[in-house]
């Protein structure tokens, strides 16, 4: 593993449910590790207090706040905890009424992160990618836009009906990173996109100016975690490839380094629930990420169903393994002066 006396400094950009599950299984092999996390949540709880308060949606800050804490688990709980008794609280979360509260009283949505982050004893820095009160739309390939990250997460479910994504932007247009977050992303040795919803958890940094700046101005290995799964609102059809051209788009062609892919075929079971709902397996199309230029790292990513002791059931979710994860994104640092071929031997290829 990494030189404990020489700990990296890592970057991970995204949101959602993906991000802290990156950020649990590297907090232990390191004190530099940051999460740049997007801003343009516009359901639930974070919706309805960013229309109230008119501040940046907290929730996948407090997830992520969460990640990162080395708390006590009452407190955890209490940050994770939901309301859903009360008429005028129902669909809350504490943790993010708390962000909210502290910005209130600190008059700074940045420096509620701060106190929280000391409140949490969080192991390393949770950033936004910016503090402007932004939304990101999509315009679809029949003209359509969809205005706002719910309305694109939320949309008709009929796929055959259904027009694909064409682009996506932010409103406002003018929409700038914090200081902070470009800070991080200079000085790491490892930038980290994913896993996540494309457009809405990743590529929505990378709107941000001033990020796929940095991002490709700076020296450090840059890979992507696919998702295993493919999203219904977001990514129908597409192949491990066409995750990295609409990433390209953004963020610039020749800028990321790797791609890490789920390599272990999930319970039939489990696969067709998702095929139920439209959604599928990421197809590796290691001869279309051989034009891009990436290096291809397919390997076991999924959590044990029987570690876990969980029944698989239709709501289940598959999510990546933050361990196995991390432990892989730690070999590529590990393998950074070695020859290509060598890289090949990071893990098992299935």
């Amino acid at each position: 593993m990494v030189d404990q006396k020489i700990e990296p400094r890592i970057v991970a950009i995204g949101g959602g449910t993906g991000l802290p599950g990156v950020l649990e299984g590297l907090k232990n092999y390191t004190n530099h590790l940051t999460a740049i996390v997007t801003v343009t949540d516009s359901g639930r709880s974070s919706g309805a207090l960013r229309k109230d308060l008119g501040i940046p949606p907290p929730g996948d800050i407090r997830n992520c706040l969460i990640a990162l804490s080395e708390s006590e688990e009452l407190m955890l709980k209490l940050f994770k905890y939901r309301f859903e008794k009360s008429d005028n609280l129902r669909g809350h979360n504490f943790g993010n009424l708390f962000i909210a509260a502290m910005t209130m009283i600190t008059g700074s949505f940045e420096k509620a992160i701060e106190e929280t982050s000391k409140i949490l004893k969080i192991k390393g820095r949770v950033i936004p990618s910016s503090l402007q009160n932004v939304h990101i739309c999509a315009e679809l390939i029949d003209g359509t836009i969809l205005s706002e990250e719910d309305n694109i997460i939320q949309r008709e479910k009929n796929v055959l009906d259904r027009s694909p994504i064409k682009r996506v932007y932010l409103e406002p247009a003018q929409t700038y990173a914090t200081s902070s977050a470009i800070e991080e992303i200079r000085q790491a040795d490892l930038i980290i996109l994913g896993p996540g919803s494309l457009y809405t958890s990743i590529i929505s940094n990378l709107l941000v100016k001033g990020i796929p700046e940095a991002i490709r101005e700076s020296k450090a290995l840059k890979v992507y975690v696919s998702n295993v799964m493919t999203q219904v609102s977001q990514t129908h059809n597409y192949k491990a490839g066409d995750h990295i051209k609409a990433i390209n788009q953004y963020l610039g062609e020749g800028t990321l380094d790797y791609i890490i892919v789920n390599g272990k075929r999930p319970p039939e079971a489990i696969i067709k629930n998702y095929e139920d709902e439209f959604a599928f397996l990421v197809e590796i199309d290691e001869d279309k990420l051989d034009q891009y230029g990436i290096k291809v790292i397919k390997t076991d990513l999924i959590e044990d169903v029987q570690e876990k002791r969980k029944l698989w059931k239709k709501q289940d979710s598959l999510r990546h393994d933050s361990q196995k994860l991390g432990k892989v994104l730690l070999g590529i640092l590990d393998n950074r002066g070695q020859k290509t071929e060598d890289r090949l031997n990071l893990t098992s290829v299935f």
